[in-house]
């Protein structure tokens, strides 16, 4: 379950739309960061998720919420579309709102409530973050899975 949770959590933030729970979020975060430290604030949650193999639920969430606390406190860069930057407040707010004691499937349902603009802000982050900084999978180390059954 823990491997689920830790693929959901990068798939979800690494590509897939993200919902909106209310206020707050990313909206406070600066305009001005560089697009360096932009890109490494967005790589940070998927080199601290490679290391999580054995990382609770409650471990898997406080990292990605930490993960959405740096990305606030760096910001995106000035020339980030307005679509871009709602949907990464958009993402920020939802991930601010996790409960601490969130489960895998409290995150496999976190996207329910998106509206038709939602969705595609959202993916106007994601797609300005891939075309700015790559796929955040490219420098990912991916477990091996293993492909016998141990014995008993």
């Amino acid at each position: 379950m823990k491997s689920a949770l830790l693929a959901a959590s990068l798939v979800l933030v690494g590509g897939t739309a993200l919902g909106c729970s209310g206020g707050g979020g990313g909206a406070g975060a600066p305009t001005d960061a560089s697009e360096e430290d932009y890109c490494a604030g967005y790589q940070s949650l998927f080199d601290d998720m490679s290391t999580m193999a054995d990382a609770t639920d409650a471990e898997i969430i406080a990292q990605i919420k930490d993960w959405a606390t740096t990305m606030e406190e760096t910001g995106t860069p000035e020339d980030m579309p307005e679509d871009a930057r709602a949907g990464f407040e958009t993402t920020m707010t939802l991930i601010n709102d996790l409960d601490d004691d969130a489960q895998q499937e409290d995150f496999e349902k976190i996207d329910e409530d998106l509206s038709e603009d939602e969705t595609a802000q959202v993916d106007e982050f994601d797609t300005y973050t891939t075309d700015t900084c790559g796929s955040p999978m490219d420098n990912l180390e991916v477990p091996e899975i293993p492909t016998e059954t141990p014995s008993q």
